[in-house]
This record gives structure tokens, sequence and C-alpha cells, in this order.
């Protein structure tokens, strides 16, 4: 849950992530991805009086875009959309600055903004990607191929705690998922799967690879449906009808049930999560049973490594924590680990615990040690290339 206020300290004429209070008298807005924590403020009619009266305009990816075309019509004139990669200038009263979009891997259309101006500013929403997609993003080099200097992250730490160490790729957590379903459904056509989530959306992902492998839709509810049914990439993946499917999520009359019963059907819930797993947790593997009950180890957000890994990679000057637990003790363990990296150049990096795939862990070390040679055409051939971070999804105009 995002506890950012809005204000990027170096840029304080803008706002991201938040639409309410003091953000209001911004001359530009900017929107990571569509949930709700990353969106207060944006339905009120004092926002609504700011961008119409004062002609501001709410910047985002093209994804986000249709998305909030639909949730709320009254934006439409006033949404810019932003491509992928590109530097577009933003003029302000006073000074230009250029905001780059990258792709960050946590939903339909979510993004980091790259801001340039007096200092360089990333900050990434809420994220997950790979190591090794990170440094392909050429939006962190300049035009001869080196390095930016990175003055500040505002950084999604959701799980920057040394109690998330690691979590499984998203390839590791779909297969055991897809296995799950596989098995249980072999077993007659009187056996159900629910999936269960922790959030309304962002499982596109998870929706597409199960129809691609199972080839069967998942049932979900009408307000489910209608956002997820603005992404092409899900076409055939997702149904109203329940009866079109044995595969089924939020689909009853609560967002936590879905539309079969247990009197009548045999039942097996997959529990995708990520806050409940801990190192411990994690080293026995990251499913677990209760009374065919699964739950599986998935996070669209960092692990704690992963966020060492885009700050040694960055190496920025300073780091702002973007999501803080209200709990003094977790709060200075964030500040804790921050004061750390941003001290510790020089020393040796940490050893990983002994959680997965050793043949993995010894790649994403070796893509510590590649060189980015400079922009040539091999660099923009591997640039889309597709690893643990989730592929880009689409959306028509």
């Amino acid at each position: 849950m995002s506890t950012f206020k809005g204000k990027i300290e170096e840029i304080p004429e803008i706002s991201v992530d938040r639409f309410e209070e003091g953000n209001l008298d911004s001359e530009a807005f900017f929107l990571s991805h569509c949930h709700t924590d990353h969106m207060v403020g944006i339905n009120t009619p004092e926002f609504r009086e700011v961008l119409l009266k004062r002609n501001r305009f709410i910047y985002v990816s093209h994804v986000t875009k249709g998305i909030l075309k639909q949730m709320h019509p009254y934006l439409k004139d006033q949404i810019r959309e932003l491509d992928f990669h590109t530097p577009t200038p933003i003029y302000l009263k006073n000074r230009c600055i250029s905001v780059i979009p990258i792709p960050s891997g946590h939903c339909p259309g979510s993004v980091m903004f790259l801001f340039e101006g007096s200092k360089t500013v990333l900050y990434t929403g809420d994220y997950r990607i790979n190591l090794k997609d990170i440094k392909k993003i050429r939006a962190f080099y300049d035009d001869h191929g080196n390095m930016k200097k990175i003055h500040t992250v505002y950084l999604d730490t959701t799980f920057f705690l040394r109690d998330y160490m690691q979590f499984p790729t998203r390839e590791e957590s779909l297969h055991h998922i897809i296995s799950l379903i596989e098995e249980w459904m072999s077993l007659g056509e009187e056996h159900i799967i629910h999936i269960s989530v922790s959030a309304k959306y962002g499982y596109e992902y998870v929706f597409k690879e199960i129809f691609d492998k199972v080839k069967m839709p998942i049932h979900i509810n009408e307000k489910a449906f209608d956002f997820y049914s603005l992404i092409p990439q899900l076409d055939g993946a997702i149904t109203l009808t329940g009866e079109n499917t044995r595969i089924h999520c939020s689909c009853g009359d609560s967002f936590n049930k879905i539309c079969k019963n247990k009197e009548e059907y045999n039942i097996r819930t997959i529990k995708m999560s990520a806050m409940r797993w801990k190192n411990k947790d994690l080293e026995e593997g990251f499913t677990t049973n209760e009374s065919e009950s699964h739950f599986v180890c998935y996070s669209t957000h960092a692990s704690y490594t992963e966020g060492v890994e885009l700050i040694e990679f960055l190496k920025p000057k300073a780091i702002e924590p973007c999501v803080l637990r209200f709990d003094e003790d977790l709060d200075n363990q964030i500040y804790s680990s921050i004061n750390e990296l941003l001290n510790r150049d020089n020393e040796p990096k940490a050893k990983k615990p002994k959680l997965f795939d050793l043949k993995k862990l010894k790649n994403t070390q070796e893509a510590k040690t590649e060189k980015f040679s400079g922009v040539d055409q091999k660099y923009n051939d591997i640039f889309d290339e597709a690893l643990d971070s989730p592929p880009e999804m689409t959306i028509p105009d």
C-alpha cells in the first residue's frame, strides 16, 4: 500500500500518484498505474476543477489511458499519453523537464517515471523487473552508452525488508499454479478450481498463462471483466459465463467467493500472495497445502534482493521509500537498509540465501557482471526480450 504523498522534492511543480490537498497546486500530474492506493483524489470535484479550469494534464501510459477513460470519462480530454522509453518534454511555468516512462512489470500499464531536469530522478511506482531486464533499459544510458547519474530513487519498499529476501520468479510460481490446476481437474468434471487473489486487479499475466497452458478461460465478475477486457492479450482468457469453465476467480456474490459451492463440487483453492512468505517459509519451497487450500508465493512487487539489485545498478545519491508500514521497528529496518546501501559502495556484497534453483541464481550473478558496450544494433535487438519480467500489454485506442 503506497504511502507516498505525491511530491517529488527535486521537482515540486509536479505530483505523482496523488491528487489531493497540496498536490492540487501542481502544474502537471503523473499516474504510474490504476491501483486505488496510487489514485487517491483522482475522482474528486476538486481535482476535476484543477484539470478543467486550470487546463492541467495527467500523463500516463497507453494502457492506463484506456483504463482511465473507462473509469473516469471526465478525464478523457485532460489525459496525455506517454510512449514507453521515449523522452517527452513537460513545459512548466518556469522551466522544462523531460519524462521517460519505463514498463515496471507490476500490472497492466504500470510504469516507472524517469524525470530529467536539473537533477535526474527515478520514481519506481510499484515494480518488479528482473535485473537482466533492467540492465537493458536504454533510458538509463546516455547517447554514448554511459550510465546516467541518478540523484534520487523514489523506491517501492513494499517488501524492502530482509524477511522478504527473495521470491520465486513468476515462471516458477506459475509452473506450480498450473500443475495444481491440471492435477485437480484431471480427477473429474466436478473438480473445480478457485483462484483466490489479494487484489481486484493485476493478475492478467496469470490469467493469460493459465489460459495458454490449460486451454480453459477464467470466470470472473463483471467489474473485473470490464477492466480486463480492455487488454487484447486476454481475449478468450476470461469469461462471464461460469458454465464455460471449471476455473473461477472472484465470480460470486462477494470479492472472496465464487459462484460454485462445496456441496455440489469438489473445490481446490489456490491462493496467490507474497506477504505471508518470509524467508523461513520459503526454505522448504513456496507452496503449502491446507485441506485443498494451496498457498502459492506470487509477487508483483520486488523482493528485498531485487530492490538492492536495482539500487546497486543505478547508484543513486539518495533513496526515498514510497511504502512505509507505520510500525517503528519495520520502518527503522527499511531506513537502515537504505542507509547501508548508500554508504557501502566499496564493501563486498552480501551472499544470497540458498532458496531456489542454484542455476538461476548463478545466472543472476552473471548478469551483474555484464558490461553495456554502447548503443548499437545488438543492444536494440535484445532490448525487448521478455525474461522474468512479464510481457508488455497493449490496449486499442
